[in-house]
């Protein structure tokens, strides 16, 4: 089974380059754009076990081109549409479950919300497929990859011997700045921070969304300086984090689980590579949260 939060690296060594799809002049069914994108990834499709496949709408509709976003949110559907994209493909839940499972969803068949928004993909004849645990493994995964290069940090990335996570290394700022730049280039309005703003930061481990609270307590054990989250478990997490700095400073960011989003910038300029003939965008996400004062 396809691993969902780390790269896989035996699997990475077996990529080979995409073919592109062939259009003929026609455009192509959602069924024969997912069949190609399971080809040109190169890896074993594992749904995961319900993830990466065609979670709603006709498999036969023509694809006008492509969307690729965090969730396929109502205004992310709704910008999608003005855009003539009626393909999404988002790296979470779209449903409100997990695995975008409808029999294991704790929201009823009959919800206004659900009703509405499948009313929306359905007058507007779009197909919702899902790629999650593709996109982390593919090679040095696509989601970690985007992260890091909207925050400018590409050639300050480094990898440790025995850390699952990229550490970057920078000239000495304080955590107060580096928190600043951490908000603005990820576009968030908020952004929740652990520790003293004037403690130098030279060294920062980073994850993204939910790899696992053992993963992010692992990256507070491993020595850098301050550590980058997207979602946590907060009483095992910031428990941790809480029980720690009573001995030793400690810096935490938490971007939240939307830092992901920048990943599946990524993915769209690989899925244009895959469909040279069909539009592709990267549709962001808004940070949906804001401060009352």
């Amino acid at each position: 089974m396809i691993d969902r939060r780390t790269t896989l690296a035996a699997l990475a060594a077996t990529i080979v380059a995409p073919a592109p799809l062939a259009l003929a002049g026609t455009a192509p069914t959602a069924r024969e754009v997912f069949a190609a994108i399971k080809d040109a990834s190169g890896q074993p499709w594992d749904p995961n076990p319900t993830d990466d496949r065609i979670i709603y709408g006709p498999r036969d509709v023509p694809v006008t081109g492509i969307a690729t976003c965090f969730t396929a949110s109502v205004d992310v559907l709704r910008r999608a549409k003005a855009a003539g994209l009626n393909y999404i493909v988002p790296h979470e839940a779209s449903f409100y479950e997990r695995y975008d499972d409808f029999a294991e969803s704790a929201v009823r068949d009959d919800d206004p919300v659900l009703l509405a928004k499948k009313r929306f993909l359905d007058a507007n004849g779009m197909v919702i497929q899902r790629m999650h645990g593709h996109a982390h493994s593919r090679p040095g995964d696509a989601i970690m990859t985007g992260l890091i290069r909207r925050l400018g940090w590409e050639a300050q990335r480094e990898a440790r011997a025995g850390m699952p996570m990229p550490w970057i290394v920078m000239p000495a700022t304080n955590a107060g700045t580096l928190g600043r730049h951490i908000a603005t280039r990820l576009g968030r309005r908020t952004l929740r921070m652990f520790g003293d703003p004037a403690r130098t930061i030279r060294t920062v481990s980073v994850s993204a969304g939910m790899p696992g609270e053992n993963a992010q307590i692992q990256q507070l054990e491993s020595g850098a300086d301050a550590v980058l989250l997207g979602e946590v478990r907060e009483p095992e997490v910031l428990g941790y984090a809480q029980d720690m700095a009573a001995s030793r400073p400690v810096t935490i960011y938490l971007a939240g689980h939307t830092g992901e989003d920048p990943g599946m910038g990524v993915l769209a300029d690989w899925l244009r590579t895959v469909f040279p003939a069909l539009p592709v965008q990267w549709l962001e996400a808004a940070d949906p949260y804001s401060n009352p004062a």
